[in-house]
């Protein structure tokens, strides 16, 4: 699911596991070569301890391993496969880590999302900037008539934009820009900003789209009689306000 999307993190015991996008207990289990035998082979959980030499002494204070941690394998307790670490840091499956769209998301802007999201892996840059080419085709969906996305902001901050939707609009502008024009942010290698992003722009989705559906929704529930009272008890306050 887009809102229980939990990124793949190494040592943690579950996750959104990167094959089958379940979020699963993970079992964790160390590589270590074994130079004794000269061969791998798989210890369950993972040493606490991270040594920094490449040949760190075992107990038995002979042969030892390789450094510490240096490789390890998660498995996903829903589909049974293995991820693939090293130092710390995920190598297979290279699936992307981030979010699925919201459903609501209109479809050009799913498309350039779901771009977003295959090249996360390999670039945050490239995904931070595919986002918020996204973020441009979405404005004009949720009420902006304007050209510009900092004019289309400006613009729905007009018509009564929330201000946390607010904030979510600038910051994936402005931190979109840093991708495109680089300055001050550093993004390069910045898997937290991106995945940040992701969410942000399902926050957006989830409230000027998914929430106004559903309210609507339920709103067309209300008997006719009931809702021709509403319009004239809104009519008369209307009226009121114009003396």
């Amino acid at each position: 699911m887009y809102d229980k999307f939990i990124p793949p993190t190494y040592g943690k015991s579950g996750f959104s596991c990167p094959h089958c996008s379940v979020f699963s207990q993970q079992d964790w289990y160390e590589i270590e070569y074994n130079q004794h035998d000269m061969d791998y082979i798989l210890s369950a959980n993972l040493r606490e301890k991270n040594y920094t030499s490449l040949d760190a002494p075992n107990n038995g204070g002979g042969s030892g391993y390789m450094i510490n941690n240096l490789a390890a394998m998660s498995k996903c307790y829903t589909c049974d496969k293995p991820a693939f670490w090293i130092r710390g840091k995920i190598i297979y499956p290279k699936s992307p880590v981030a979010p699925l769209p919201n459903p609501d998301m209109p479809e050009d802007v799913a498309k350039v999302y779901r771009e977003a999201r295959e090249v996360s892996p390999l670039s945050p840059t490239a995904s931070t900037a595919l986002l918020r080419l996204a973020l441009e085709k979405l404005l004009p969906q949720v009420g902006a008539k304007k050209s510009g996305i900092d004019t289309m902001i400006g613009e729905l901050v007009g018509q009564g934009l929330p201000k946390e939707v607010e904030k979510a609009l600038d910051s994936l502008r402005v931190i979109g820009n840093e991708a495109v024009h680089p300055g001050t942010i550093d993004l390069h290698d910045n898997q937290e900003v991106a995945l940040a992003l992701f969410k942000l722009l399902n926050f957006v989705v989830d409230r000027m789209i998914t929430q106004k559906k559903e309210i609507d929704e339920i709103y067309e529930l209300i008997p006719e009689e009931k809702l021709k009272g509403i319009e004239r008890r809104n009519d008369k306050v209307l009226k009121e306000q114009a003396k």
